[in-house]
């Protein structure tokens, strides 16, 4: 197999990555920084997430496999001392992956621009109160006012999502979660007041005054500099794949990165 190692810029991490390299190119796998077949990353989940997008034109046609070095690594299947393991499962990385869609979201105005994220895609505004009506699938649900909008896919569930109090969803369900970021409730301003989770094929639409907001796809932002009338967020027919080890269930991952140890 071709393989590279995308790793956490530390003293353990990128010994991790040394040691594994030697190990694999010991067994006769090649190192390939340009087109390979599996992509380690060691370090936690902001190294998965930087890798996933400076590998995004080759999604289609690799493996992720996570190492963990840090203090937290919801997408690491592998502890440093469980290389051993990890080399003895590569005939089984086929089967062990599994697949998830990217998050897509459209800007469309003067300059229309699509970007892709794991986790989640976000509308805010840090220098006034955004104020943008929300569709579902065409239909109007609300007008929200507040800092901003963020959509999670299930992985990103656990992520920033969780934490702004949405609801953290089974690996095993496809969604769209749709959380708000301190919104204005009051008599005159009411918005749903909630984590919204929907189905995977539906699409959710922002329109409204973006002059001042800043868009985010997981740890990216980006400021447009032309006008966007309105943003369509949606999951892709772009998907990622990483390995899953079956002797590590989704809730004992849970349990280890949210309750204790």
């Amino acid at each position: 197999m071709t393989f590279t190692i995308v790793a956490r810029d530390d003293a353990s991490s990128e010994k991790i990555s040394h040691d594994l390299r030697l190990k694999l190119q010991t067994d006769g796998h090649q190192f390939n920084d340009q087109r390979p077949e599996y992509i380690f990353f060691v370090g936690g989940d902001g190294t998965f997430l930087r890798a996933v997008q400076h590998f995004q034109a080759i999604l289609s046609s690799v493996i992720f496999i996570g190492i963990h070095s840090g203090s937290l690594g919801f997408f690491c299947e592998y502890s440093p001392t469980e290389i051993s393991a990890l080399i003895s499962d590569i005939p089984t990385f086929q089967t062990l992956a599994k697949s998830y869609p990217l998050l897509s979201m459209t800007l469309e105005g003067e300059q229309p621009q699509t970007f892709y994220a794991v986790n989640e895609v976000r509308v805010e505004d840090p220098f006034q109160t955004l104020v943008t009506h929300v569709h579902i699938d065409q239909e109007h649900l609300e007008t929200f006012r507040g800092t901003g909008l963020i959509v999670s896919s299930t992985l990103g569930s656990s992520a920033y999502n969780k934490s702004l109090g949405g609801s953290v969803v089974d690996g095993r369900l496809p969604t769209l979660q749709l959380t708000e970021m301190a919104s204005i409730q009051n008599n005159v301003y009411r918005s749903l007041g909630s984590s919204l989770v929907l189905d995977p094929t539906r699409k959710i639409t922002f329109k409204g005054d973006f002059k001042s907001a800043i868009f985010g796809y997981d740890h990216q932002l980006y400021k447009p500099e032309k006008i966007v009338d309105s943003v369509t967020v949606s999951l892709s027919g772009i998907a990622l794949k990483i390995v899953h080890q079956k002797r590590h269930s989704y809730i004992e991952t849970i349990r280890k990165t949210f309750v204790k140890n």
